[in-house]
């Protein structure tokens, strides 16, 4: 039996039904979208140029992350800055790690956003008079292990940016290495050449004592003064390049040149060379580099992310269901559920699996072409080591056998059986021999870098960048 209604009351209470139902829709909807926190900061260039000059070694953070990693009693010595701590400081003032910890935190968002369920639709269902009020809802069921493949995916994105994370701190220890070298090397190469200044400047005042006593000729004095002067040129030129070398030292530190005034440099880590017994077969090398290299690991994560993007593709060949329960109010409630599904007449996703698959082949073989450039920068390293080691060997011998010769000028001084020219020019041989042995010591310090950047292994000291890195949190870190 149906009830009777007065129309114009039965409208009036539809459309005051239909306004509730909006404003309550309205009212629910921001609550649904949630809030989220944009993680929006300002950036000034100006208060970057401040913090940037600002830096210095006696930053309370840095002395912080200096003793989380080395231990409370280390922090605390005396104002001399090695490779160790000067790596530390690298990690911590460097925006190359900033932009890499960010990438991390980008990939790690990322295996969120695969592990979303599919929000499902709403719908308010219009009819055309106004004794008709409906509700739709659409809901996505995804199926085959789509989503589980997906965060896999995800999850092997994210080992790539740590592993890139690991990665930066090793091409970050190996710049500040290298900039540590080139200043220990014009050290030594400008305190041999101002030996050589001073027995040049000494020299030239004995010929020009010989040539005011008629002894000497004009051309040899002039010889003299011309290689005083050459020698005093050499002299402010490496003044120049040490200069430079600190502020590339300083640059790759992350911090103002001015700021390393401040600290007393420390390079006795390249002094001696240090002990390379296990780096003596070179397939055990190929084999820990392999193992141990972040930037292979790097690459076999995406690797595998490649795997897991062509499972996700496969999975897509089967369609998801719809489902789409419904209630509408027409004189009388009807509910309805309606599942669709796309039907895979014309394609199942052949082309995409077919570009996974190409991905997965590019990863291997940018993978494999890793492996053979790391295997021959290692094979080059080795072979440098050597050759270098063996120079070094031949300038130790002539170096002694000069020293041998200048202490037996100098009794022969004493006796008065050469003059002090004569002694002079010895002198100035002893510091071309030394120059030569130096030479040959800076080209084996920098064989043994390049093996240290071939294993990603500290050899001149024991400081692990890696697990450094992993110990410096975003917010001990100055901006910028």
């Amino acid at each position: 039996m149906y009830k009777s209604y007065n129309t114009l009351e039965y409208i009036k209470q539809v459309r005051r039904r239909t306004r509730y139902n909006a404003a309550f829709i309205l009212l629910i909807f921001p609550l649904l979208c949630g809030c989220t926190n944009s993680g929006h900061s300002n950036i000034s260039p100006e208060s970057d140029v401040q913090k940037f000059s600002s830096r210095q070694f006696t930053d309370a953070g840095l002395q912080e992350f200096i003793t989380k990693v080395l231990g409370p009693n280390v922090s605390s010595q005396e104002n001399a800055w090695g490779i160790t701590r000067l790596t530390l400081a690298t990690l911590y003032f460097h925006p190359d790690i900033l932009v890499a910890k960010a990438e991390l935190e980008t990939a790690r968002a990322g295996i969120k956003t695969a592990g979303q369920l599919p929000n499902p639709s709403f719908t308010v269902l219009g009819g055309p008079s106004a004794h008709y009020v409906g509700y739709g809802a659409s809901i996505l069921i995804e199926f085959f292990g789509r989503r589980y493949h997906r965060i896999k995916e995800a999850r092997y994105r994210a080992a790539v940016a740590q592993w890139e994370v690991i990665n930066t701190a090793w091409k970050l220890r190996s710049d500040t290495r290298s900039a540590l070298l080139g200043v220990w090397a014009v050290s030594g190469r400008l305190k041999l050449v101002e030996e050589t200044a001073a027995a040049k400047r000494e020299l030239f005042t004995l010929e020009q004592a010989r040539f005011d006593q008629g002894r000497a000729s004009a051309f040899e004095i002039s010889q003299v003064r011309t290689e005083m002067i050459h020698a005093e040129l050499s002299v402010s030129d490496l003044r120049r390049e040490y200069a430079v070398r600190k502020a590339a030292l300083a640059g790759a530190i992350g911090v103002p040149a001015e700021a390393l005034d401040s600290i007393a440099l420390d390079t006795k880590a390249f002094d001696v060379c240090p002990d390379l017994i296990e780096y003596r077969d070179s397939q055990d090398m190929r084999y820990q580099a392999v193992m141990q290299r972040a930037d292979l690991r790097e690459l076999l994560a995406s690797y595998d992310a490649a795997r897991q993007a062509l499972r996700v593709e496969v999975s897509r060949r089967y369609p998801d269901v719809t489902i789409s329960p419904a209630y509408n109010w027409d004189i009388s409630n009807r509910f309805e559920v309606n599942p669709s599904l796309q039907i895979p007449i014309f394609n199942q996703n052949e082309g995409p699996i077919a570009e996974a698959v190409g991905q997965e082949h590019e990863a291997a073989a940018r993978l494999r072409r890793a492996e053979n450039t790391v295997f021959k920068s290692i094979s080059q390293a080795t072979a440098n080591y050597r050759g270098t080691t063996s120079i070094l060997l031949q300038a130790e011998e002539l170096a002694k056998t000069v020293r041998v010769r200048l202490n037996q000028m100098q009794h022969r001084l004493q006796s008065g059986a050469i003059d002090r020219p004569t002694m002079v020019m010895t002198h100035i041989e002893q510091i071309q021999a030394e120059t030569a042995l130096l030479e040959a010591e800076i080209q084996q310090r920098q064989a043994i870098g390049q093996i240290e950047d071939g294993m990603q292994q500290p050899i001149f000291d024991h400081t692990n960048a890696a697990q450094a890195s992993g110990l410096l949190e975003n917010n001990q870190r100055n901006s910028p």
